[in-house]
């Protein structure tokens, strides 16, 4: 049984970054890796590939004609390879990869947000209804993020915002996705070293083994560098189906420890735990008001899924009556489905490790847990080993955005640069790692940061210019009549939109601040 649970965890994360591909195709040894080379064909379209943590891994997919893309892409399936298929994913298959693709790495540090806030037990039911409130409008400005695509003729997040504001200010979005891959190739080594260090203290492992940056050094060198190395990154997608499981298992095994009492005084691990991870509740934050904008960050990159929005419309089948109207009407019914699951299962797993351990909750919950606790054992192994396998899809992103935003992306090639910038960006992130222990806090400072940007800031300014423009196009006068106006629903939207985009330049600034403080 254990065995089986093994299996079901081995792509925990990996789920949630395979989703985000939602395949990875393999890439011929020597191809260009070069995410802001001229669009490559996709069946018979041309397409911008985004720059994105799965994305940029695909980046250098070949030319085919779209007869052969038919024959050696049947079907499109859920964590399959077939990550361009173009109009052929069904509206049940691409919900359940927009919540695998949402569900991450993210939903371990929510219950650190609370603690962030207030250590009372009372504090669970607002940080859900504030996590429903910004995973609705999150899954709002994704689904505009289609919507303006389809308008303009994009297929993919930089695409369009280089349509509406130039190719040169493009750079701003490929900055943005840069930093978040760094912060996710940095949490992923914390997670790495935390996990693997915990599971060698109950296998009695000797005193070097047991301090997590041995284990980041160690598996650096010899695992992740020459996964980083591979050319071919698709068989790293093989696990998105299990990771589903593994998520819900995790997010079960953290239910159950809740209601079980294990973790309660007197329960059967309390007293392995030290006086620092007990649980305990009651108080308030030190930070004051602004501790919220910690728990908002949280959540914020939580819910990052947005630069897949254009690519996740383009590949959803249209419906039976056609028009651009209603597929955008059965994309926002996928949307709707996708965030709902990721609000259910991430405010599941908030409430449970802050029902558990309150305001001792830590930035990665499983830390929390007793070494003893097999279950907890079954956990950490599952997403240690997940990250191992999702640490590749990250990196790609990060190394190939990095050198095109440096202008080498004609060099990416070569095999002196390829493995020269492995070696060192992986030296970089992973022993910045060694530093950076706070997983919590990191994940905030992104949320703020670049959840902030990529979720309300740039859509809300793509909309307005896109707006402008239509209303540019559409504004005739005609004799007697006057200029016209924009209909009121879109003037309310307008209004909403500038309101979003001031909403996210306030928390970026005030969360970023208060996370690069800590808590």
């Amino acid at each position: 049984a254990r065995a089986a649970l093994l299996l079901l965890l081995l792509a925990g994360d990996a789920a949630a970054l395979a989703a985000r591909f939602p395949g990875l195709p393999p890439r011929p040894p020597l191809c260009r890796q070069c995410r802001a080379a001229p669009p490559r064909l996709v069946g018979d379209r041309s397409v911008d590939v985004p720059l994105d943590t799965a994305e940029a891994a695909v980046a250098a997919g070949t030319a085919a004609p779209a007869a052969a893309a038919a024959a050696d892409e049947p079907a499109c399936r859920i964590g399959g390879a077939q990550g361009d298929c173009v109009g052929q994913t069904s509206a049940g298959a691409m919900t359940i990869n927009l919540s695998k693709n949402i569900v991450g790495s993210g939903v371990l540090s929510l219950s650190a947000g609370i603690a962030a806030c207030s250590g009372s037990a009372g504090a669970m039911a607002p940080a859900a209804l504030l996590l429903l409130l910004i995973g609705g409008v999150s899954a709002y400005s994704f689904s505009l993020l289609a919507r303006v695509g389809e308008e303009n003729g994009t297929g993919s997040y930089r695409e369009t915002w280089a349509k509406l504001f130039g190719e040169r200010s493009a750079r701003l979005v490929d900055a943005t996705i840069v930093i978040e891959c760094m912060c996710a190739a940095v949490s992923f080594a914390i997670i790495i070293g935390d996990t693997f260090s915990a599971v060698a203290a109950l296998c009695g492992a000797p005193p070097p083994l047991l301090r997590p940056n041995a284990w980041i050094v160690a598996l650096s060198a010899l695992v992740l560098l020459p996964l980083c190395l591979l050319r071919d990154l698709g068989s790293l997608a093989f696990g998105s189906v299990l990771g589903t499981g593994g998520t819900l298992f995790t997010a079960g095994f953290m239910l159950f420890r809740a209601l079980d009492g294990s973790y309660a005084p007197g329960g059967r691990f309390f007293g392995a735990l030290g006086e620092a991870g007990r649980p305990r509740f009651g108080g308030g934050s030190s930070a004051g008001p602004l501790s919220a904008c910690i728990l908002v960050s949280l959540v914020a990159n939580a819910f990052l899924a947005h630069y897949n929005a254009p690519t996740m419309y383009r590949q959803l089948a249209p419906p039976p009556r056609a028009g651009a109207s209603a597929k955008l009407a059965l994309f926002n019914r996928v949307v709707a489905g996708g965030f709902g699951l990721a609000c259910l299962v991430s405010a599941a797993m908030m409430t449970a490790g802050f029902a558990t351990f309150g305001a001792a909750s830590s930035g990665l919950i499983l830390n929390n847990y007793a070494v003893g606790d097999s279950l907890a054992t079954l956990a950490r192994l599952g997403v240690g080993l997940s990250i191992i396998f999702s640490y590749p899809l990250n990196f790609v992103g990060l190394r190939e955005g990095l050198l095109s935003l440096l202008g080498w992306q004609a060099r990416a090639a070569r095999r002196t640069v390829h493995a020269g910038a492995t070696v060192m960006l992986l030296g970089a992130m992973n022993g910045l790692a060694l530093v950076v222990k706070d997983l919590g806090a990191l994940a905030a400072f992104s949320g703020a940061i670049v959840g902030s940007a990529l979720i309300y800031v740039f859509p809300a300014a793509m909309f307005l210019q896109s707006a402008r423009r239509r209303r540019a196009r559409e504004f005739v006068v005609e004799a007697g009549t006057g200029a016209g106006a924009l209909p009121r629903i879109k003037r309310r939207e307008v209004a909403a939109n500038w309101m979003l985009g001031g909403l996210g330049v306030v928390l970026a600034v005030v969360g970023g601040a208060v996370a690069a403080k800590g808590w």
